[in-house]
């Protein structure tokens, strides 16, 4: 019995080697239908070109920002400014609608003292 365990053991332990190493020996070379000179067009895969349309992309896009931000700008001072004139306009119009309505209420006053 324990002879035949033996022999099954040494049997197994001297396949594993063979088999573990075995594994992934055969190669197999794979060779596609298209021609083996693939057309490679470097200007869209070259890293230096990239790198210089990236930056352009960059300068391009901070030129918009930087103008959309001076239009913001001067939108902002023209509206401010709107106010401001409006507010002036204003002041001067309710100085006379409050003088306006003293008189009366002095003249009442001053026909309640006669």
């Amino acid at each position: 019995m324990r002879i035949c365990k033996l022999l099954i053991l040494m049997t197994v332990y001297s396949m594993l080697p063979l088999t573990i190493l075995s594994c992934g020996g055969n190669r197999v070379n794979v060779e596609f239908k298209t021609s083996p000179q693939i057309y490679v067009d470097d200007s869209r895969t070259d890293p230096d070109q990239l790198n210089k349309e990236l930056e352009y992309d960059l300068r391009e896009t901070e030129k918009k920002r930087r103008q959309k931000q001076r239009e913001a700008e001067t939108s902002a001072k023209t509206k401010t400014e709107a106010e401001r004139k409006a507010g002036e306009e204003q002041k001067p119009s309710e100085q006379t609608t409050e003088g306006e309505i003293s008189k009366p209420e002095n003249a009442e006053q001053s026909s309640m003292l006669k």
